[in-house]
């Protein structure tokens, strides 16, 4: 039977980047690959060629009257779905979770008698999802992107494995520098995939701390949502340090290369960058995320004392400011820090995945 892969995703770019990574890597290897995604997740695709189709959905989060129109959004969701599976016939559907996977997993269910359909599973936070952990049961696999074997229910075990998050297999130049040179000590600050308000303001206020005691050199880049600029340029006017402040940077990877330190969110895609690019950081978990997956996810690189987590409802400014100075002055901690991160890195995820589901034909 002709390889037929469906990836199903949705929501933030937690979900989303892992499953356009994988399928940018099966169009490489010119298998077919078909998209499911939310109009949330569409925007992430931006480079990607294959088929995509967006359906509805809803994560009924919201008041009384949006949670039915929310319930009218997941129905047609699964009508969507249904029909497009019908059609599709895949041979091969992998689940990168959110509440958008809810109705095409369903519907995959659905017919799996009648195309011999396999399910899989893929979990990029420290703690499985709810839509996951709902389709558990039914997949032939579940891939982890951390070693997080430990809090799975013991009956899922043999069909669990450690496989990392799927990397961008279209881009591997690195822009290394030197990153202990304190001449050069930078720090990126990102609110995340949706912007955040609280992380710029925290950042902000921390800069100017920085700035007025003069105990390090620093050089600031600064990402945060297109509406918050302005206001954080007037609260940064009189800085000395150097700030590059936008919205969006298409060099990511570049700075993430040469960092030295970054202040972020701690979704599932941040700390794989953290790990990969070998970036100490001080974390602010997002405190409305579902099962406090946020502070789980910082809590692996703390635990080696690669991060400091800090709690967004107290606002802990001098311990934030503490880790970049002994960040910044102690190259003993520095070196250390890099042989955490090898411990901890997992490679060629894409290429793992890819294997461990072939292999089971």
């Amino acid at each position: 039977m002709k390889k037929n892969f469906l990836l199903i995703t949705g929501g933030t770019g937690g979900h989303v980047i892992p499953a356009k990574n994988f399928a940018n890597y099966l169009s490489i290897k010119n298998i077919n690959c078909t998209i499911i995604t939310d109009k949330r997740g569409y925007k992430y695709f931006d480079n990607y060629s294959g088929k995509i189709y967006v359906i509805s959905s809803s994560n009924l989060n919201e008041n009384i009257i949006l949670k039915i129109f929310g319930i009218f959004q997941i129905l047609l969701g699964l009508i969507q779905s249904f029909i497009i599976i019908f059609l599709l016939k895949p041979s091969h559907s992998i689940s990168f979770g959110s509440y958008a996977s809810f109705s095409p997993m369903l519907s995959c269910m659905v017919f799996k008698p009648f195309y011999k359909i396999k399910l899989y599973i893929h979990e990029q936070n420290s703690i499985i999802g709810r839509t996951n952990k709902f389709f558990l049961n039914f997949t032939n696999k579940l891939f982890l992107n951390f070693d997080i074997k430990s809090k799975i229910n013991s009956k899922f075990k043999d069909k669990t494995f450690v496989v990392g998050s799927p990397e961008n297999s279209l881009k591997k130049n690195f822009y290394i520098s030197n990153k202990n040179s304190e001449s050069k000590f930078t720090i990126f600050i990102s609110g995340g995939s949706q912007g955040s308000e609280f992380v710029s303001n925290f950042a902000t206020n921390l800069i100017k701390i920085i700035d007025n005691e003069k105990i390090i050199k620093a050089k600031f880049i600064f990402q945060c949502s297109k509406n918050l600029i302005k206001k954080q340029e007037e609260k940064l006017k009189n800085i000395k340090s150097p700030i590059i402040l936008k919205d969006f940077f298409i060099n990511i990877d570049e700075i993430l290369a040469n960092a030295n330190l970054a202040i972020c969110r701690a979704g599932a895609g941040t700390i794989v960058d953290l790990i990969n690019f070998k970036l100490p950081s001080i974390l602010i978990p997002l405190p409305s995320s579902k099962d406090n997956h946020q502070f789980l996810n910082a809590k692996i690189l703390a635990k080696h004392d690669l991060a400091v987590i800090v709690d967004q409802n107290n606002y802990d400014l001098d311990r934030a400011k503490r880790h970049i100075y002994e960040t910044y002055s102690n190259a003993k901690k520095l070196e250390s820090m890099s042989k955490k991160f090898d411990m901890i890195q997992v490679k060629n995820s894409n290429t793992l995945i890819y294997k461990l589901i072939i292999n089971e034909n």
